[in-house]
């Protein structure tokens, strides 16, 4: 039998999948880009109640990509509450996206983030917003790809305590 890969809206019996893929994700941009990630969130109170809410909740989505059964990625994202000074705007963020390392490049990010966009669409968002770590050049060269544009540049400045 032919092993495949399926996309799907996630449920709540895939959160410990996804968890699992969060925290992953957090293990590689900790080691590669920020060490100050808080590696306990993904399976603390907060984290389970995001990704819970996340997947039940219609001002959201979460999807999850299947390779012959098992998931090996995931995508969260949803209305984005965040301070638009600009104009009266309806703002999504794709806020966690990951997908295991022997499976990428096989276009289940892009699909998953097309699936997103659509969602997106249907529900009359006007923007959409991502955040990635300045050194994480693969992912910002993707999201280009998949037409997002250089739009804000945060800055940060981290302070040894004293």
């Amino acid at each position: 039998m032919k092993k495949h890969y399926v996309i799907r809206k996630a449920a709540i019996k895939d959160l410990s999948d996804v968890l699992r893929l969060n925290y992953d994700l957090f293990k590689k941009e900790r080691r590669e880009f920020d060490k100050s990630l808080d590696m306990r969130w993904t399976y603390g109170k907060k984290g389970r109640e995001y990704f819970r809410n996340r997947i039940a909740k219609k001002d959201s989505l979460v999807e999850v990509a299947e390779y012959d059964g098992k998931i090996v990625g995931y995508l969260s994202g949803g209305l984005s509450k965040r301070l638009n000074y600009r104009k009266k705007a309806k703002c999504a963020e794709l806020e966690n996206m990951m997908v295991e390392k022997k499976h990428r490049s096989r276009g289940l990010g892009a699909k998953l983030v097309r699936d997103f966009v659509d969602w997106c669409g249907k529900n009359k968002i006007d923007c959409i917003s991502l955040t990635a770590f300045a050194g994480n050049k693969r992912a910002i060269k993707f999201y280009r790809n998949m037409g997002f544009k250089d739009y804000t540049l945060a800055l940060e400045m981290g302070l040894k305590k004293r």
